[in-house]
């Protein structure tokens, strides 16, 4: 799985790379602070919404499907480690609780919202533009990541052509036991990582050549932000403060392990209310 970006010119993809950044941000954010099932739930269905003004839901719900394969073991060893006083029934030695199961819904809808996050992150922003963006921070770091990035589809690649052309001499890849195809890959390693040398020797040389890192960096053009968006990074950043406001005064931050169950009032849905407002100007999207 490369997780390639996608472009489809949609209002989402049309958006500067800053407010996309800073939305991601935002709900990665909320995914650590909120525990609450309610809260989780509401957050993952307005940033699948966006995947999909995006055009790019059917990408995202694959990579989702990866993460439910995570989630399996996520609720197994809830179940299995945590305790509780309100036992559903039995399996075996193991009483399964409802403490537990609370807890092991919202562990996997944080890890569901991360991966959404995540995902909108890497289908819906130009590498080149996120490059450029976090280059300010620190360009020399954001390069060596984009770089890393950027090669593993690269090694991935040569590691395919190394096997077809080893198979094309008679080296069995599929047969055999699990420590015979491990030895038969182990076969792969040296030539792969030859290349990889070289390819990075090159990178380097290049880009010594072009005076990287010699002195102070400049931009061959400067992207201005509109209005807009600039009051689209604004909602986003007072999100990520009303987010930590709420970790702090106890909304949508649940403890299922000691008991704490489904109850609600009209503050609850005030809030979760005026914090997916905060968060909705990423679905005007960019001007055509």
């Amino acid at each position: 799985m490369l997780f390639p970006y996608k472009n489809t010119s949609s209002r989402i993809h049309r958006l500067d790379a800053r407010p996309k950044i800073v939305f991601v941000l935002a709900v990665f954010i909320s995914s650590i602070l909120l525990s609450d099932i309610l809260y989780l739930s509401v957050l993952l269905a307005f940033v699948l919404m966006v995947a999909a003004v995006a055009h790019t839901l059917r990408s995202t719900w694959s990579l989702l499907r990866y993460a439910a394969f995570v989630a399996v073991f996520v609720v197994l060893f809830n179940v299995l480690l945590s305790s509780g006083d309100n036992v559903l029934f039995m399996l075996g030695p193991i009483a399964v609780t409802s403490e537990s199961i609370l807890f092991s819904i919202s562990m996997c809808l944080r890890l569901f919202l991360a991966v959404s996050a995540f995902a909108l992150l890497s289908f819906a922003i130009h590498p080149d533009e996120a490059l450029r963006t976090m280059s300010r921070v620190g360009y020399k770091t954001m390069t060596a990541l984009s770089l890393s990035t950027r090669m593993y589809p690269t090694i991935a690649a040569d590691s395919r052509n190394i096997m077809d052309s080893m198979r094309a001499r008679g080296v069995e890849f599929d047969s055999g036991g699990f420590f015979r195809k491990l030895r038969a890959r182990a076969n792969v390693v040296m030539p792969l990582l030859f290349n990889s040398l070289d390819r990075s020797i090159a990178i380097a040389e290049a880009m010594e050549t072009r005076g990287f890192g010699a002195g102070r960096r400049t931009n061959y053009s400067e992207s201005k932000l509109a209005r807009g968006q600039k009051w689209m990074i604004t909602f986003f950043i007072i999100s990520i403060v009303v987010g930590i406001v709420l970790f702090v005064f106890g909304y949508g931050n649940a403890d299922y392990l000691n008991g704490a169950g489904f109850e609600y009032d009209l503050g609850d849905a005030i809030v979760l209310f005026a914090y997916v407002v905060l968060l909705s100007p990423i679905l005007v999207g960019g001007p055509e």
